[in-house]
């Protein structure tokens, strides 16, 4: 039997297997916070009302090259982004990822990356109900397969160096989280990460969740409708509406 898990601090960060993610990415000079102040809006163009805006499908956190990159998801387009503006986007998943079976080309319910081999090649992992698929630029590593149920977000680590292909995963639903797991997917079962740190609307239901590292230590980012919470083992960093962090994405998100 599993010993009861403390809700107060993330727990699961303590377990062996991720202690070697955390001294690898912590080995790098730290990169740019994923907290940094939002950019404006253009000039001249309004911010939409954010009950119009549209929740993202999935979005994930990556850090290469020692700045934050994020991706989002939403019906049918991903969008490539960093707090300053887009990189790549909106545009088609089927576009982007020809090779993708018709049911992963919308509606995806969440998406993590990590890196393998050299030059920072992001591996992405995408779940859609009870199937997930593993695939690379080039085309798909595995899958589709049966996962036991399906998440509300999932999220990826290197553990080792960023060129091994070894990735654990971390999965969320609900108001439980999984163990780390590299291949057989696990049922969530512990509680939450940070429950005591969090507004309550954050402690179940999120529309998705990373993971990322900065200065050695873990940081969280929750997802829920407009908003963003990002934390760590003691404390809420930002709480912020994504209409306001990122309104680059608004006209995406408002179907324009």
């Amino acid at each position: 039997m599993r010993e009861k898990q403390t809700p107060v601090l993330p727990r699961l960060w303590r377990l062996p297997a991720l202690l070697v993610a955390v001294i690898a990415l912590g080995a790098a000079a730290a990169p740019i916070s994923a907290t940094a102040a939002a950019p404006t809006s253009p000039p001249g163009q309004a911010r939409p009302p954010a009950s119009a805006l549209r929740a993202f499908d999935a979005v994930t956190t990556v850090n290469e090259r020692k700045a934050w990159k994020h991706m989002a998801l939403i019906g049918s387009q991903y969008a490539i982004y960093t707090d300053r503006g887009l990189i790549e986007g909106p545009a088609p998943i089927k576009k982007k990822w020809p090779f993708l079976p018709k049911e992963f080309t919308r509606d995806i319910d969440a998406a993590a990356i990590a890196f393998s081999g050299p030059k920072f090649r992001w591996r992405h992992t995408w779940t859609k109900g009870t199937q997930a698929i593993v695939f690379e630029d080039g085309g798909i590593v595995t899958g589709p397969f049966r996962i036991p149920l399906p998440y509300d977000g999932l999220s990826d680590v290197n553990a080792g160096d960023a060129g091994a292909a070894r990735i654990q995963h971390l999965a969320v639903r609900g108001g439980s989280a999984t163990v780390p797991f590299t291949k057989a997917f696990e049922i969530p079962g512990l509680p939450l990460y940070g429950e005591a740190l969090l507004p309550e609307r954050f402690r179940s239901e999120l529309d998705d969740f990373s993971v990322e590292f900065e200065k050695n230590a873990p940081k969280f980012s929750y997802y829920k409708g407009n908003e963003r919470v990002v934390f760590d083992d003691r404390r809420v960093i930002e709480l912020v509406n994504l209409d306001v962090k990122w309104p680059f994405l608004n006209a995406w998100r408002s179907g324009r």
